[in-house]
């Protein structure tokens, strides 16, 4: 009593609506995960020019902001742990102080973001980043 072959034509339909609807839940999870990062107020990451920057005026208490610049030639001052210096986009220039690390890329003439606060006239920043530069220059003998 052999039972007759049983050829498979392909998934059942229970088994295809399974992975329909397991598809159907990932791709939303998806959706909903790019929707939430998009909404938080730290989800973009942009930063105002010195000029948007004085146009604005004072930061609200609590509230920090990005300012983007090159570092005006002269104008680093350092004093122990505290650092200052003006920062440019051709318009406008601001001051900024620092009690933090600088990066090494740190220098006259680069290009930075400062994260802080501003006061009006001065920027004080909790976070300094800069730039580094596109082209490769060998050093000088």
């Amino acid at each position: 009593m052999d039972q007759p072959l049983q050829i498979e034509t392909g998934p059942s339909p229970k088994r295809r609506a399974k992975f329909l609807a397991g598809g159907a839940v990932i791709a939303l999870v998806l959706v909903l995960l790019v929707a939430w990062a998009m909404t938080r107020a730290d989800a973009m990451a942009s930063y105002m020019t010195t000029s948007e920057l004085v146009a604005e005026g004072p930061t609200l208490p609590g509230e920090k902001v990005d300012v983007n610049g090159k570092v005006t030639e002269g104008s680093v001052v350092e004093d122990g742990l505290e650092t200052s210096f003006e920062i440019t986009d051709g318009v406008e220039e601001v001051q900024i102080t620092t009690d933090v690390d600088l990066p090494d890329a740190f220098r006259s003439g680069a290009d930075v973001v400062a994260h802080g606060t501003f006061d009006g006239s001065l920027f004080t920043a909790d976070k300094v980043l800069a730039k580094c530069p596109s082209k490769f220059k060998p050093a000088s003998d």
